[in-house]
């Protein structure tokens, strides 16, 4: 098989004397041409399976493009040709091109946000017989999940990757914009913290508070996010983005039991200016620009900057003659951002890349409605989100003269954050009054030569966090008191220091014991330590009247009679945790073009912290309180083992990747938020479930149609994942009615409800994990007489049924909730849809500006997000309706 290598191509002799900063370290020699390709804008024939035997040369600084390719191929036995139509054919033995031969380059297509694409070419390697219909453009990329560059086909991970340029074709502005591009991905909306949750596999978490991790870990240029809000940045002018599938245990800092989120951030270029920016409008009154700008300083040294804005009206409205009808609707979107970044490579040694990246949400958070058309809401207060958040990342890398490589990885992140929320559903209103947040991460990383037998990648990792947050509640009488008012009473949360500090030793190696067989084992030591000191949970017996003092949670015993408060829990507590996760794994090349794997791992999230007891149960009977009684309420760190067996393979036009898995869990964490049946309390609560299973299938496959004017692209999913043991306590139905769906795990008491309100739902399904995903996703291009083109294209996904909490309740009888209630289908469940998406762009013959028009969720389905029980409507978070639009894209260069 003969392969294409194109960037974009100018009319630029071969032997110009222009220099080039080239970045390209030794490894191999595929890889090397692909990113040779796009840092000296030229195109290249060569034997992709010969390539991928050859090791090729590093070229790190500046040369001409002779220079440049002499020194990449210099010993590998490949060399460089021009054909007759200008092209540069890589062939065994050939000369290497004199200037007497020199020829200007033919000018190709250029491929926007497309760092390098294969083409198979069937038939004789004449560069100058070639046709672009026969050619196959598969968009490769390079990633760094394994902490070293290489093709996403040599990778033995289950891992999906995007360039900008796919994400672009997608719409994916925010992660919630992934689904269905990934298998096995799905997302819980949040409104009331207004951040996504994200669930791989059916792995992740509701819990978006200071407390605890996510299940699947999220970065930015390789420095961990903590909290939830870190998931919502907005996602331009990016390099590309990793999606990792199952427990990442080993290399990746903080340990994640479902799987992992890399963002990597275009770097700035020294090699010349560029630019580009685009521009949205639709529906609902949406607005999205981004834009960029690269700018050479010097030859060692680039700046570059970027920035994106989107707004767009809420879909939730008031309902008629509330008091809050003239504020903005809620869901309304209002985000920014802006990131500055630098390069400075002063020598082919030495490179260094500093991030500084803001973020801010200025929007509303969303409440729930029983309507998916006409969402309302009688919301208790109006809709506000007041996020900034600052984030510094840096990387410094140095290759030896050995070629062993030292990296560090740091980062600074700090966000405020206020929110006002109020849902008239539950009745009550939620006050964030302040949250802060500071984090730090370093990380250094040493590496092995990548040409030996044996490579090995060893590394240190440390990360602290701190959170401060005051929460205000104002909502409906619990019944625990006498001076309840008709008004409301006040709950508020006063933590003024939850911290987390996690330091790790890890090292992975793998030995190559033939051409085509290799092992790789890997291990990880993780020492985590939670804490929270000063933390209240405090209520007041009254109505909101006036403001209370900041510093509540000093004064509350001084607030008595009318206006009593008093310490309802006293949250001090302590949970130190360590464990050691392993992985081992083989991989077998059957061929050139096929890559069989077998891997088995474990991964490992680090406990909770719980709000603590009351004063009588840390009462030592002297006066004292014993906040170490506290601890007993930790969660339980999750631990999963994992197995399992993957292929990638390309054949003709085709690429098709495959893997099984089979993933074993402990003290799985459960989060959500539990109703008392009689005072109508919701306690965020926090348990482990005993055990789960997942299983499953997934499939990614990519090939080019009609000699290479069409695409088609898919992705499908098979998942089985089921509780094996798991005693909790009912959301909403802790009484005798509870019992319809689930059965007691201690028996039943006089009142027929499950003592203690713990019933056992083993062999429910996780939520959020559909058992059948598939996505197909068909572009077309019509080329057009002057050179430019039309492309259509359309995206369909298709998403088996899922569940929206443990219970698996699914139908609601009738006369559960009253004796009129007339019973609901479906009221915690989504049933199947198919989701379409729809597009139309024109390219210009230059390459430098397209407009698209756009069909988001073309047939409007109705996707629930959350639910919200219990009237005899249930009242659901949506997904949004039906969008249309015009984008204009143009690239400056």
């Amino acid at each position: 098989m003969i392969v294409l290598a194109a960037a974009d191509v100018r009319a630029d002799p071969l032997d110009s004397d222009k220099l080039i900063t080239f970045d390209i370290p030794r490894q191999r020699a595929d890889i090397s041409l692909i990113q040779f390709a796009e840092q000296a804008d030229m195109t290249f024939i060569f034997p992709f399976e010969k390539a991928k035997e050859i090791i090729a040369n590093e070229v790190i600084g500046e040369y001409t493009r002779r220079e440049a390719i002499e020194r990449l191929l210099t010993g590998t036995g490949l060399s460089a040709t021009a054909g007759e139509s200008g092209n540069i054919a890589i062939a065994s033995g050939a000369a290497t091109p004199s200037s007497g031969g020199k020829e200007a380059m033919n000018t190709a297509p250029k491929s926007v946000g497309i760092a390098a694409m294969f083409a198979a070419v069937f038939g004789a390697p004449d560069v100058g017989a070639q046709e672009a219909g026969d050619n196959i453009a598969i968009e490769e990329i390079v990633v760094t999940a394994t902490r070293r560059s290489t093709n996403i086909q040599d990778t033995p991970l289950a891992i999906s990757a995007f360039s900008q340029a796919t994400l672009d074709r997608n719409h994916v502005v925010s992660m919630l914009d992934l689904r269905g591009l990934v298998p096995n991905l799905q997302f819980f909306n949040n409104g009331d913290h207004a951040v996504p949750l994200i669930f791989i596999r059916g792995l992740g978490t509701r819990n978006q508070t200071e407390a605890g991790d996510q299940g699947i870990a999220f970065y930015s240029d390789g420095v961990f996010s903590a909290r939830s809000q870190g998931t919502t940045v907005m996602m331009y002018d990016l390099d590309r983005v990793e999606v990792l599938r199952g427990p990442q245990g080993t290399l990746f800092g903080r340990n994640s039991t479902g799987g992992a989120v890399s963002l990597h951030s275009a770097k700035p270029r020294l090699d010349g200016f560029d630019a580009s920016g685009e521009i949205a409008v639709g529906d609902e009154s949406l607005f999205r620009f981004r834009g960029m700008a690269n700018v050479p300083i010097n030859d060692q040294w680039a700046i570059r900057v970027a920035g994106a804005k989107q707004e767009r009206d809420g879909e939730t409205a008031f309902a008629p003659g509330n008091q809050f009808e003239t504020n903005r609707p809620y869901g309304t979107i209002d985000m920014s951002s802006y990131r500055v970044s630098s390069l400075w490579k002063p020598n082919e040694n030495l490179s260094w890349h500093l991030v500084f990246e803001n973020f801010r949400n200025k929007g509303t958070g969303d409440v729930p409605s029983v309507d998916f058309e006409n969402r309302v809401n009688n919301a208790t207060a109006p809709g506000n989100v007041d996020l900034d958040s600052d984030s510094f990342r840096t990387r410094i890398d140095y290759e030896f003269d050995s070629d062993y490589a030292l990296a560090y990885v740091g980062g600074y992140a700090e966000f405020d954050q206020s929110q006002l929320y109020g849902n008239g559903v539950q009745g009550d209103s939620r006050n964030t009054v302040f949250s802060t947040y500071e984090a730090t991460q370093h990380e250094l990383q040493l590496l092995s030569p990548s040409d030996s037998a044996f490579t090995w990648t060893a590394g240190l990792f440390y990360f602290e966090e701190d959170n401060s947050i005051r929460f205000d509640m104002l909502h409906g009488s619990w019944g625990f008191t006498p001076q309840d008012s008709p008004n409301g009473v006040l709950s508020t949360f006063v933590q003024p220091s939850r911290s987390l500090e996690s330091q790790s030793v890890f090292a992975q190696a793998t030995y190559d014991f033939t051409d085509n067989f290799r092992v790789t084992a890997g291990a990880r030591y993780i020492d985590d330590k939670r804490e929270d000191v000063g933390g209240r949970s405090i209520d007041c017996t009254f109505g909101l009247v006036g403001d209370l003092p900041d510093n509540i949670a000093a004064q509350a015993s001084d607030l008595n009679g009318a206006q009593g408060c008093y310490f309802r829990q006293y949250n001090d507590m302590v949970g130190e945790w360590d464990d050691t996760t392993y992985l081992l794994r083989g991989e077998l090349d059957l061929s050139a073009d096929t890559l069989v794997f077998l891997s088995h791992s474990t991964g490992w999230k680090s406990g909770v912290l719980q709000d603590g007891m009351g004063f009588s149960a840390l009462d030592t009977g002297n006066g004292t309180l014993d906040f170490s009684r506290n601890n007993a309420l930790l969660q339980d760190p999750e631990e999963v083992e994992s197995t399992e067996l993957g292929i990638k393979t390309e054949f003709g036009r085709w690429r098709i990747n495959a893997n099984i898995f089979y993933m074993d869990f402990t003290d799985m964490q459960v989060t959500g938020a539990v109703i008392d049946p009689v005072t109508g309390q919701s306690t965020l609560t926090n348990t482990n479930a005993g055990g789960a299973t997942i299983q499953g299938l997934e499939l990614e496959s990519e090939t080019t149609l009609f000699e290479g004017a069409g695409r088609l692209s898919g992705t499908f999913a098979y998942l089985d994942a089921t509780y094996d043991e798991f005693l909790g306590n009912e959301s909403n139905f802790g009484d005798s009615r509870g019992r319809q769906w689930n059965p007691c795990a201690l028996g039943v008491d006089p009142s027929g409800a499950c003592v203690g309100n713990v019933f056992n739902f083993a062999g429910n399904n996780l939520p959020y994990a559909p058992e059948y995903q598939l996505t197909l996703i068909y572009s077309h291009e019509f080329a057009l007489a002057h050179g430019g083109s039309i492309v259509p294209r359309v995206r369909a996904s298709y998403f088996d049924e899922y569940f929206l909490g443990w219970e698996n309740r699914g139908d609601r009888p009738a006369g559960t909730l009253s004796p009129t209630d007339p019973g609901e289908a479906d009221f915690d469940r989504q049933p199947s849809y198919t989701r379409v998406d729809l597009s139309l762009t024109y390219y210009a013959a230059n390459q430098r500006w397209s407009v698209e028009a756009f069909l988001n969720n073309a047939t409007d389905e109705s996707v629930k997000t959350e639910f919200f029980c219990c009237s005899n409507r249930t009242a659901y978070g949506w997904g949004p309706r039906r969008q249309g639009g015009l984008r204009l894209s143009y690239d400056f260069e």
